[in-house]
């Protein structure tokens, strides 16, 4: 502590504020983080539900079409 010129009360002060400000400004990063992870995850089960749904209507659509088809087929 002889490099520092300032009382050693004083010292202990800021380095306790200044940790305590590290350990918060930390928490929070880690409470955004956890947010935007919880985030994603949801919205890639919402595109893998509605790609899933978009699977099945063209499935859907091709079967109709190819009905269609089949029927005019046997209609000559």
């Amino acid at each position: 502590m002889n490099e520092f010129k300032s009382p050693v009360s004083r010292l202990a002060r800021l380095f306790r504020l200044s940790r305590d400000n590290w350990k918060e400004k930390a928490l929070d990063k880690q409470e955004r983080l956890r947010a935007l992870e919880i985030k994603v995850r949801d919205l890639s089960l919402s595109r893998e539900n509605w790609k899933k749904r978009a699977m099945e209507a063209e499935n859907q659509l091709r079967s109709k079409a190819t009905q269609s088809v089949d029927g005019q087929k046997k209609g000559m």
